[in-house]
Parts: C-alpha cells; sequence; structure tokens
C-alpha cells in the first residue's frame, strides 16, 4: 500500500480526531473520556483493544512473527489554553505538548494498517498509555504486561514538534535525558519568630540543603558528564514571625550519562539527610519518578531512517537532531527492547504564531500530521518485512 497517498485521504478523519482529544484534555493516569473515544474508533476500525490497566490501551494488527510496537501517549497537561482555537480545551487542562496529535496519528495508522494488514509479516502492536507528563505511564504498562503477549521486538515512539523545520528528525544514541524527580520533608521544631534558639528552624536548613545539592552538580559531575539539578518548589509556613515545624522541597535532576544518573541517585538524599542532620533536623527523602536515559539504539534507529526516506521521496525532509534535555518515559520501554524516538516537525505555517511545547498558545501544522500516520505504518510494515 502506498501509506502516504493514503493517510493523505484520511486527513480530514485525522484531524478530526486530534480535535476531539484536543477538546478532552485529560491529565495523569485517569483519562476515561479520552480513553472511552480511543477504544471506540478502534473497534470501529475492525479492533478488540484490550484496557491492560486503566487509561492503558493494548491493541493488535496482523499474527505471528515478530511484533513492531507503536507507542503513543495521550495525557495533557494541567494549564489552561490560549490558542483562540474553535476547538480549543475549556476545561482547565491543554494539549500543550501535543499528545492529542500523537494519539491521532497512531490511531490513523492504525486504520492504515488495519487495511494492508495481509501484507504484515508479523504483528504491529499499538499502546495508547496515560501519565508520560508524570513519567509513570510506560512503568504502569509495562508491569502490566504491554511487552508480553505477544512478546515486543522492537518498540518505537514518535514527539510532535511546534518549533524546529518542518520534517521528520531522528537521532541515534541519547535522544532525551534522564529524570529524577524528588520531595523533601524537612523537620525542624516550631517556635515563635523571637525565640529561634528554642526551635529547629527547616526554613534555614532547607536553604543549606538547596545550596549543597546544587554543590553536587559544581564539584561532583564532570563536565563531559553534566548534569542539571534544579529546585521547583521550597514552601514552608504561614506567617512572617513564626518558625515553622516543616519545610517542603521539591526538584529534579536530568542527564545523558546513566552513570551519572546513578551517582545522583546515591548522593540527593545523602547530602540532604547529612546536611539535616548537622543542623538537629531530619528529613522524609521520596523519589516521585526515576526514568533513565532513552537510548535510541543505533541500528535499528538507522533502519527506521532507510525506511522514512524512501517514503519521503520529496514529500517532506528527513533531517538529524539534537538531544533534548527533556525527558521521556518511553526511555523504560527502551531499557528492555531496542527501540527508537523520532520526532515528526510540524511548526504552524504562520511564524509569528509559534510557540514552544508547554506554552499554552501552541499551534501545529495539521497538513502534517497525516505524514506522521505514514511514516508510523511504512516503519511497522518494511521492519517486519525485513526481519521476519
Amino acid at each position: 500500500m502506498d501509506f502516504y497517498s493514503r493517510a493523505q485521504e484520511l486527513k480530514s478523519e485525522l484531524i478530526r480526531h486530534r480535535r476531539t482529544i484536543h477538546q478532552l484534555a485529560e491529565v495523569g493516569m485517569e483519562l476515561p473520556k479520552t480513553t472511552d473515544y480511543v477504544i471506540t474508533q478502534l473497534k470501529n476500525m475492525g479492533y478488540q483493544p484490550i484496557e491492560i490497566m486503566n487509561s492503558g490501551i493494548v491493541a493488535t494488527v496482523g499474527s505471528g512473527g515478530k511484533t513492531f510496537l507503536l507507542r503513543a501517549d495521550m495525557d495533557a497537561l494541567p494549564m489552561g489554553e490560549e490558542t483562540g482555537l474553535d476547538y480549543a480545551s475549556e476545561n482547565g487542562n491543554c494539549h500543550a505538548c501535543g499528545h492529542d496529535t500523537h494519539t491521532a496519528m497512531l490511531l490513523c495508522a492504525a486504520r492504515l494498517l488495519k487495511e494492508a494488514e495481509t501484507e504484515l509479516k508479523g504483528t504491529v502492536k499499538l499502546m495508547f498509555q496515560p501519565g508520560e507528563e508524570l513519567l509513570c505511564g510506560a512503568a504502569a504498562m509495562i508491569e502490566a504486561g504491554v511487552l508480553e503477549n505477544p512478546k515486543v521486538d522492537r518498540a518505537m515512539a514518535f514527539h510532535v514538534r511546534s518549533t524546529d523545520p518542518k520534517g521528520v528528525s531522528y537521532i541515534y544514541g541519547p535522544r532525551a535525558a534522564s529524570a529524577g524527580n524528588f520531595a523533601i520533608t524537612v523537620h525542624g521544631a516550631a517556635t515563635h519568630g523571637a525565640m529561634p534558639y528554642n526551635g529547629v528552624d527547616p526554613i534555614v536548613i532547607g536553604s543549606h540543603i538547596v545550596l549543597g545539592l546544587q554543590e553536587l552538580i559544581s564539584r561532583e559531575i564532570s563536565f563531559t558528564k553534566g548534569a542539571v539539578l534544579t529546585i521547583g518548589q521550597f514552601t514552608s509556613g504561614s506567617s512572617c514571625n513564626v518558625i515553622p515545624a516543616t519545610a517542603e522541597i521539591k526538584g529534579t535532576m536530568r542527564s545523558f550519562s546513566n552513570e551519572t544518573r546513578e551517582h545522583l541517585l546515591k548522593r540527593v538524599p545523602e547530602v540532604a539527610g547529612d546536611i539535616a542532620k548537622a543542623y538537629r533536623a531530619a528529613i522524609d527523602f521520596e523519589w516521585l519518578c526515576d526514568v533513565p536515559v532513552l537510548m535510541n539504539d543505533e541500528t535499528f534507529t538507522d533502519q527506521i531512517r532507510s525506511y522514512i526516506e524512501d517514503l519521503s521521496d520529496g514529500h517532506f525532509d528527513v533531517f538529524s537532531c539534537e538531544p533534548t534535555t527533556g525527558s521521556e518515559d518511553f526511555a523504560l520501554l527502551a531499557n528492555n527492547v531496542p527501540s527508537s524516538m523520532f520526532s515528526f516537525c510540524a511548526p504552524y505555517p504562520d511564524e509569528t504564531k509559534r510557540y514552544p511545547l508547554h506554552n499554552p498558545k501552541v499551534l501545529f501544522d495539521e497538513d502534517f500530521l497525516p505524514t506522521g500516520s505514514a511514516v508510523l505504518a511504512e516503519s511497522a510494515t518494511r521492519w517486519l518485512a525485513d526481519y521476519a
């Protein structure tokens, strides 16, 4: 099948999917309306989708042979939308990361693959996941068995881009940084602000912890294996003249080196705890998530790149890109099977209205979305044919 031409014929259907999902805009691990919509559309195409966990959907097409997984994330962000679109979400959530386009493109690819099912030399597994923004949806789906029955041999994911040049981009090796989000509760002793010596000040101690964690980056991590450690929240107290009993600190660390990640996983709670102890306090420490570096398998990436270049045939550009310091829980799948994530770059035609991802005004060129669906169907079909 000519997937590129057929995807163009399905453009209005794909855009309808995208706009419907865009308006639903649900967040986190519970996406009931989005899940119902995706399941209904898959059933209408002749699939028998299974919800292997809450809001985690799996469907297969083809049979036997090796299994090629295609993944899309479905969750939105908890922010109000400011696009002014006729189909803008009005529920306080916003698909500012473009996951509505991911889900719509995979739905269209599902239609293409179902129509070409007799050509498949194996099985394509479709994975629709919640909770990517929380960096926990992929782990939950792995635990629920997404990589088994049938066992997955290769996995491919993708992310829409809003400011890159139009086309499809790829990268070998590290694609996205690791992520370790953490929460620290400093337990001091409350007292009146006029008598600080009668208490243990968690705000002062928390401040030392914040500064001490920064020293990990500047004094324990080689600049050739760089990392970022950012404190995004520091909350404590309710009165200007009272030293509170506790302080809450939340932050994140990122790196392109799993060796560096392992070092920080050990040292962040260690340093925070030792600083607190030195000032007569104690801490509770929790890792909110731990996602490794997303490593694109070089051989597999090169195979998929060649299929995409064949498909492009002058219709769109294919080019290499730089890794992103953002993180992706698809990395957990890539830790289990050879995998690769590509970018579908769909900048809005009007350059004055181009905004980055996670901006409440972000817009995408819907005309480019069928290209993404064609790439997904072509990649899965060609790889199964070559490595059946």
